[in-house]
């Protein structure tokens, strides 16, 4: 019988990423990121900013999924910096 104090812990990915490697491995339809709430684009968005090729995106086997690190890039080009920041000092 073990106790909380003597079983291992699975160390954390460094820079906040997931802790299981295979979790980037995966891929998710858009129905998935959407429901999921990883993204606040509807799914048919997505669908049609991967076809026009806006947005970072797997295509394997004729359909469209995204992986954790697609996911991270769409974020990054959607983050709005505070107005505070934008305005020039006074």
């Amino acid at each position: 019988m073990t106790t909380t104090a003597t079983r291992k812990r699975r160390p954390t990915a460094p820079s906040g990423g997931a802790a299981d490697p295979l979790a980037e491995l995966v891929h998710y339809s858009p129905e998935e990121v959407y429901e999921k709430g990883l993204l606040p684009l509807k799914p048919r968005t997505l669908r049609n900013k991967a076809s026009a090729r806006e947005i970072p995106h797997s295509g394997g086997g004729g359909r469209i999924t995204f992986t954790l690190r697609h996911i991270r890039e769409i974020a990054a080009m959607y983050e709005v910096r505070p107005i505070s920041e934008t305005k020039p000092a006074a």
